[in-house]
């Protein structure tokens, strides 16, 4: 058996759910144009943090994993890279694949001490994992990280001869990327992995029983959305030039969770969505006052309450609704016996 057998109910919502390519594409035109609306940094914040969420996405919002260590991959990332560039000369994309590569070998190893642990003893497990890299740049490597200081000189990279610590060419770089990224992430849900996530996602258990090893799709995806991590964080030391201690920081953690659900995990956009509403309202009433994260908090929980399934999953409900009752009107009167 090559698919997993699934109701026609559960079917019409798989296709859907499914994203078609011109989301891809119209998805990239408007990030190409968000600088023409906010600011660059703020934008460039969105797409970094919107490479993070779609990695995340793939791991909670298919496989219902949750993981408060995320910040581990990010930060290693971010750490990787910029060791590579200060200590060892290397090029951009050499830096990039070290800041890939690390969280992926990083995610094999957590994958295969605690993925079969569920729940809440699987988060426990990689929330303990990102704090023990967090006190490991904190003092004991403070000679490598500079400790409470963050990596610091860090040299300033180009590509095609564009200076990557201008904004305006940093921004169109990680566009590029994000726009790579994002056909990535359609394309694995276009294949037939992508299906076996969403019938892993409407239900695990027939998937087990039609013959799938459960415990290894989790893993895969945990070492699948290390490298979106990976690659954020070491978009974020492109971006900064540098990189703070709390990169590795739970807090890091809870703001990609936070982000994910807001936009509506195990969507295509939410990510993207939710890393925008939260930096547009972190930066704008972070203006009025400094105690901006209550406001953001209350709004956010008002955002959940209007929208029950994140902004993108309620939107996606709504419309699928709506498409489900015009085919029911459109659908022939069975006549009645007798």
């Amino acid at each position: 058996m090559t698919e997993p057998i699934e109701s026609r109910e559960t079917m019409l919502r798989d296709v859907n759910a499914k994203p078609r390519s011109t989301v891809v594409w119209a998805a990239a035109l408007v990030l190409a144009a968000l600088p023409l609306v906010i600011s660059v940094p703020l934008a460039t914040d969105i797409l970094i943090w919107g490479i993070f969420g779609m990695g995340f996405n793939l791991l909670l919002g298919y496989t219902g994993v949750l993981s408060f260590g995320h910040a581990a991959y990010f930060g290693l990332g971010a750490y990787a890279s910029g060791l590579a560039m200060r200590y060892w000369g290397a090029g951009i994309w050499a830096a990039i694949a070290a800041g890939v590569a690390a969280p992926m070998l990083l995610a094999c190893f957590i994958g295969a001490l605690a993925i079969r642990r569920r729940g809440v003893y699987f988060a426990m497990i990689s929330l303990a994992f990102g704090q023990m890299l967090f006190f490991l740049a904190l003092s004991p490597l403070k000679h490598i990280t500079r400790g409470e200081d963050g990596l610091t000189h860090i040299p300033l990279a180009e590509v095609f001869s564009l200076p990557l610590h201008k904004p305006v060419p940093i921004y169109y770089f990680i566009f590029a990327i994000t726009t790579v990224m994002l056909y990535m992430t359609w394309r694995i849900l276009e294949s037939p992995f992508g299906r076996l996530l969403r019938a892993f996602r409407e239900n695990e258990e027939r998937a087990k029983a039609c013959g799938y090893n459960t415990t290894l799709v989790k893993f895969f995806t945990l070492v699948l959305s290390a490298l979106y991590g990976g690659l954020a964080g070491a978009l974020n030391m492109l971006y900064l030039n540098y990189v703070p201690l709390t990169t590795l920081f739970w807090l890091t953690s809870g703001t990609i969770v936070m982000m994910t659900i807001l936009g509506g995990k195990g969507t295509f956009l939410g990510p993207l969505v939710g890393a925008a509403v939260f930096l547009f309202l972190q930066n704008t009433i972070s203006l009025w006052t400094p105690r901006w994260e209550l406001f953001v908090g209350a709004i956010f929980v008002a955002i959940i309450l209007a929208f029950p399934g994140g902004i993108m999953g309620t939107i996606r409900t709504i419309v699928n609704n709506r498409k489900t009752a015009r085919l029911q009107k459109r659908a022939p009167a069975v006549p009645s016996e007798g």
